[in-house]
């Protein structure tokens, strides 16, 4: 979990994680040099699971969450934003389909004002192949789990990617295996201060150029 500024959300989204997690797990928090009361949040829990590391200077969201996955030490990896909410099963649910895949992604339950308005695939359909996600990003980071193997490749990141989720799922399109599973398994909460945006204004032509000659130039060098 890349975390910053917080608060608001980040006690419903642990609360909901923990429940999910055996106590062999761990929970990688990294946070980007927060200024609210995130990370007194986070101590607050006082469990032994939760393992901080703590940001001496912006790196934004994706570097930040580059950094947790280097210090994940499972087998299995989750990535978890920090204001969304986990929904029973999806562990369990996600741990089965990693068996014969080496990434999951799952559908989820869109979040506004607290009630459940549409789910993820409505706006986001996932589409499989290495060419279809490099032009349009079908991947969302928060639904996302995958086997350590794919790290091995996926590490470290590029430099200027557009985001982490797009550049995990080239990966794993290329490299891997991939299983998407239909069922909502997270609330995924959309407010005013998403670090991305499902929905909204679109980046600029150029940069978005910019971004998909970045990311095949890395994609060549796998």
């Amino acid at each position: 979990m890349a975390t910053y500024n917080g608060e608001r959300y980040v006690r419903e989204q642990l609360e909901s994680i923990l429940k999910e997690l055996p106590q062999s797990a761990e929970i990688i928090v990294a946070d980007d040099n927060s200024t609210d009361k995130t990370l007194l949040i986070v101590e607050d829990f006082k469990d032994s699971r939760i393992k901080i590391l703590r940001g001496e200077s912006r790196l934004g969201p994706i570097y930040n969450l580059e950094r947790a996955l280097q210090n994940a030490k499972g087998d299995i990896i989750f990535l978890a934003d920090q204001d969304d909410v986990w929904l029973p099963g999806k562990v369990d649910s996600v741990c089965k389909a990693l068996e014969n895949s080496s990434l999951v992604m799952h559908d989820a339950y869109i979040l506004k004002n607290g009630n459940r308005e549409r789910t993820l695939s409505s706006i986001r359909p996932y589409k499989k192949g290495v060419f279809n996600n490099w032009l349009k990003n079908t991947y969302t980071g928060c639904c996302m789990a995958f086997r350590r193997e794919l790290l091995k490749t996926a590490l470290p990141f590029p430099k200027k990617l557009p985001m982490h989720d797009q550049w995990l799922g080239l990966v794993a399109e290329k490299k891997y295996d991939v299983c998407y599973l239909q069922t909502p398994y997270i609330e995924y909460r959309i407010h005013e201060s998403n670090a991305t945006q499902i929905t909204g204004k679109k980046k600029s032509a150029l940069k978005r150029i910019a971004w998909r000659l970045s990311l095949l130039r890395a994609l060549l060098g796998l």
